[in-house]
């Protein structure tokens, strides 16, 4: 059973208390009362009556009536409100759910691809010990041609040492051409990403001035029907002035006939003037009346119209208060979508850097387990490879970007890399990059 909400089970008893509090309060001053006076002396036993006002039922039951009413719709605006707080409540309840759905699904689909990729890791480690000890055994082969090399070794010497000058400037020359190519990439990379920025900046603009024409467009469709009000009005206001100079001028010459004929008739007869004079003036009087009908008319006619602008504005500022009220509540849930969807962002880089940083761990370790230090190398020796490869983890090139100052130890390093193909692939195919940047520090 669904319990109700807390207002609605507190509300019902502070009314009630309120009523009897204010029913009280109107008893006590709807009930007068004399004050007991008690006299000294001999007229002492005398006490005055007690006076008592009559309570006037209907008045208690008129201020019940609308205590009751102004209860009810206190309760009715509480439950409206409980009601919306509610459902705004439950949107954002199943927008979360939602959500920590798609996390949900994402969480397992990674486990999956975690899976897979393990199951996909044993294979190849299992593959990689076979070739480890395929490696094995043609190393000790290796060893038994290399004694029979050692004493080759010593003609070559002065060779060797030549050809490692020789490889040392080409590996200089190497460095400085993949470090011309890193730059140019680099700058290649910045370029597409301001373009890229410039692009959000103008999609951006553009949907602010879309935001603002529609804005005046709104703005000047108001105006326009504020002026065809005004026009109206004015139009209105024309006819009747129109009307008015139209019985002045009709007064004016009917006055002047009048006069032109009292001229000719004052010679004939005398009665006839008297007649025409009292005619005058019940003309002039009905003339007056019919003026001040007229104005009367007008006055009333102007506050209609007046009453008409002023309901017109009162309409207009409610809708324009609507309006705000919802700009300001689409802003509030704008604001809140912005923030859930920052906060989405915020931890799927998190998961991208983890994997990102995963991905990278793995690769050392890959390299670092079939890397073998040269003899005589010192400790604490290290380098930064370029590593290239292609879909799958096949490698296609390795080569030193900033060397340890040894060359055998870079060479081992180079060569590790290419014994380690195919490298580890990420568990997320977005973070797969051709060329990957390596700090092999084996005693780091």
């Amino acid at each position: 059973m669904k319990r109700e909400p807390l207002p609605d089970r507190v509300l019902p008893v502070v009314y009630a208390v309120l009523l009897h509090v204010v029913i009280g309060a109107v008893l006590v001053f709807r009930l007068g009362y004399a004050p007991v006076h008690v006299a000294a002396g001999p007229q002492a036993e005398r006490v005055e009556p007690v006076k008592a006002v009559v309570v006037d039922e209907k008045q208690i039951a008129d201020e019940l009536e609308r205590l009751r009413e102004s209860e009810k719709r206190q309760r009715e605006k509480e439950r409206d409100r409980v009601e919306r707080v509610e459902r705004q409540a439950e949107e954002a309840r199943l927008r979360r759910i939602a959500e920590e759905e798609r996390l949900a699904d994402l969480e397992r689909r990674r486990r999956e691809d975690e899976r897979e990729h393990m199951a996909a890791r044993r294979e190849r480690e299992r593959r990689e010990a076979e070739r480890i000890a395929e490696l094995e055994r043609k190393r000790e082969a290796e060893a038994k041609r290399v004694e029979e090399l050692e004493k080759q070794k010593q003609a070559l010497a002065k060779r060797r040492a030549e050809e490692e000058e020789r490889l040392a400037l080409i590996e200089r020359e190497r460095r400085e051409e993949a470090e011309k190519r890193r730059r140019l990439e680099e700058q290649q990379r910045l370029a597409e990403e301001r373009r890229l920025a410039a692009e959000r900046e103008k999609q951006r603009a553009d949907e602010e001035r879309r935001k603002i024409e529609e804005q005046q467009r709104l703005a000047e469709e108001r105006r326009l029907a504020a002026e065809r009000e005004k026009q109206r009005a004015d139009e209105e206001r024309r006819k009747i002035e129109e009307q008015s100079r139209l019985a002045e001028e009709q007064a004016q010459a009917a006055r002047a006939e009048r006069e032109r004929a009292e001229a000719q008739r004052r010679e004939a007869e005398e009665e006839r003037e008297r007649i025409e004079a009292e005619k005058r003036k019940a003309e002039a009087e009905r003339e007056r009346i019919e003026a001040e009908k007229k104005k009367a008319e007008a006055e009333a006619e102007r506050k209609r119209i007046e009453e008409q602008k002023r309901q017109a504005e009162e309409a207009r500022r409610k809708a324009e208060e609507e309006r705000r009220r919802n700009e300001a509540e689409r802003a509030l849930l704008e604001e809140q979508i912005a923030s859930e969807e920052l906060q989405l962002e915020r931890e799927r880089l998190a998961l991208l850097a983890a994997g990102r940083n995963e991905y990278i761990a793995q690769i050392k370790d890959r390299i670092e387990r079939n890397w073998q230090r040269p003899p005589g190398t010192a400790a604490g020796l290290k380098c930064v490879v370029l590593v290239s490869q292609i879909p799958g983890g096949e490698v296609v090139k390795a080569e030193i970007l900033a060397g340890s100052g040894n060359i055998a130890f870079d060479r081992s390093v180079v060569q590790a890399v290419l014994r380690s193909s195919p490298l580890p692939v990420p568990k997320d195919p977005s973070l797969f990059d051709r060329s990957i940047e390596i700090i092999f520090e084996p005693e780091g």
